[in-house]
């Protein structure tokens, strides 16, 4: 009997913020998890096309202006779509990552859906009574280390790193 296991895609964005649905990516990052390990990493800053809320650019230190250099969307969304297909999408509130990936891919005609799991709404089932759940939180609660919080690299470390303390 062949046993199956999953492999995931940990994901999270960095936006430029503004009207629902209209937010366009600024900073992606993927790590591909095969259950054990580590297999692949994949992280770019995006130029959106677009003004950068300046809340946004506080947040994570990405200026409007760092971006004007850098290659749109769609230069990467093939890449993007190679990593994640056939992958159980993994994020920290990834409802909001999901949507968003899914609008910037439908905006360069690919479909996708996937499976996902939220490390909020698992943490959620299993310490039913933390105070919160935002990933500094649970990275300080979970003594997993968070350097540059608001970058999407790190964020999708925490969050793998969050996941596999929260699956033991």
């Amino acid at each position: 009997m062949v046993q199956e296991f999953n492999m995931y895609a940990v994901i999270d964005l960095e936006t430029s913020g503004g009207k629902f649905n209209e937010e366009k990516i600024i900073e992606i990052a993927i790590i591909i998890f095969d259950g054990k390990k580590k297999t692949q990493t994949f992280s770019t800053l995006i130029n959106p096309k677009v003004k950068v809320d300046y809340y946004v650019q506080k947040l994570t230190g990405i200026k409007s202006s760092s971006l004007n250099n850098k290659k749109t969307f769609d230069y990467h969304a093939k890449k993007v779509m190679a990593l994640i297909d056939k992958k159980i999408l993994i994020g920290h509130n990834v409802e909001y990552d999901y949507r968003i990936l899914r609008n910037e891919l439908k905006s360069c005609k690919i479909d996708y859906s996937s499976e996902t799991i939220c490390t909020i709404n698992l943490a959620k089932e299993i310490h039913k009574d933390l105070k919160y759940y935002n990933l500094n939180f649970l990275c300080s609660y979970f003594d997993i280390e968070l350097l540059n919080h608001h970058r999407a690299l790190e964020d999708a470390n925490a969050t793998l790193e969050l996941f596999k303390k929260l699956k033991k």
